[in-house]
């Protein structure tokens, strides 16, 4: 079993990589938000950044940091995929979670966008009620996860960086170059 996992901050394109491994490459994927946003509807709470992030930190200290990456590797075994995406790495103790328990057999991702602007315009774009209304919202909420999880710190173990600085079809040539330069193991 191998495990892709993606990182990078709110708006990067952490799940356009996976959908488009998923779309051209048939690698199929888990995101630690919609485990995070389930317990949220099972809970009756409204998916909100604050809800979401309280909802993170007590699972973080009922199990431990790295829970929801554990879940998901543990769930990607479970449905026997040889090859899976976990999109929403956060800390360096997801990443030390699955690089401990999974070896060579984690690769991370790093997509980054140089401008936190074009994540914010990226964000409106996307019309997720979740998502800041306003630039300062944008960069307060930014601040707040980082203070959370160091996302800059964490990403720097990553194995590969992509940039999501252009258009989609740049995102996704420099993802094609990824998989045949490297060999990104996909089925």
């Amino acid at each position: 079993m191998k495990i892709i996992g993606v990182i990078g901050q709110n708006g990067s394109g952490k799940d356009e990589v996976l959908k488009y491994l998923r779309a051209k490459y048939g690698v199929p994927f888990l995101s630690t938000g919609d485990m995070v946003r389930e317990i949220a509807a099972k809970e009756g709470k409204e998916p909100t950044r604050e809800n979401l992030q309280e909802i993170s930190e007590r699972y973080f200290r009922e199990f431990g940091r790295g829970c929801f990456v554990k879940l998901a590797a543990e769930k990607i075994k479970q449905n026997g995929w040889a090859v899976g995406g976990i999109s929403g790495i956060r800390s360096a103790d997801d990443v030390k979670v699955l690089k401990g328990a999974l070896g060579g057999d984690f690769i991370l991702v790093n997509v980054y966008v140089s401008n936190p602007q074009i994540r914010f315009e990226r964000m409106q774009a996307r019309h997720e009620g979740r998502d800041p209304h306003s630039y300062d919202q944008f960069l307060s909420n930014d601040k707040a996860e980082e203070e959370i999880f160091h996302i800059r710190a964490a990403s720097k173990s990553a194995d590969f960086p992509v940039s999501n600085d252009g258009m989609l079809g740049d995102l996704h040539r420099e993802i094609d170059s990824l998989v045949a330069a490297r060999r990104l193991p996909v089925k």
